[in-house]
């Protein structure tokens, strides 16, 4: 994929430089350049990608806007396991107590998810009082936690039908993220 001296790269500046790819400085970069080569390598298609990778989807979703690939981005729901943690191969880094731990990203976004199927729509109403949530375990830092629109990932001041909920901490050293579309 990388030919010797290759130094293209594709960047998808603003909507890449959020979220994920503000904790994350190039991040997205090199994961448009590589989906751009594969896209570019096998024309027309469907792609599938995750929604805990929200981020990454509002990038991949404007560069095939902008550079016109015939390719139909297909969103996969987020897959779960039985205690609610999102399935992401990082989560073999946590360590039984981390695990635990971990679930509160989970329940932050169940009690937004409460609030607003109640009626709050404010984000930074719902933000303040999961706060106290998220602060409880000095072995969880947050990253973020923020509700955008789902296609810029520009923060929004109210909770409408399609913006993305979405979380990012730091349990131990392993980084999760999780998140959910209001519905």
């Amino acid at each position: 994929m990388y030919p010797e001296g290759a130094v293209t790269t594709v960047n998808v500046p603003d909507v890449g430089d959020r979220l994920d790819g503000a904790s994350r400085p190039g991040h997205f970069t090199g994961v448009a350049t590589v989906v751009a080569k594969l896209f570019h390598v096998v024309g027309q298609c469907r792609a599938y990608f995750g929604q805990k990778d929200a981020a990454q989807v509002a990038v991949l979703r404007r560069m095939v806007r902008d550079l016109n690939f015939a390719v139909e981005l297909v969103v996969c729901a987020i897959v779960r396991d039985a205690d609610g943690l999102a399935l992401s191969s990082r989560n073999n880094y946590l360590s039984a107590a981390e695990r635990m731990q971990a679930l509160v990203l989970q329940r932050v976004l169940r009690r937004m998810e409460e609030k607003i199927t109640a009626g709050e729509r404010r984000s930074a109403v719902l933000i303040e009082d999961v706060m106290p949530m998220v602060g409880a375990d000095a072995g969880v830092k947050l990253d973020y936690l923020a509700i955008v629109d789902a296609e810029t990932l520009l923060p929004v001041e109210i909770a409408e039908t399609g913006a993305l909920v979405a979380i990012a901490a730091r349990v131990g050293s392993t980084r999760l993220i999780d998140n959910f579309l209001v519905g």
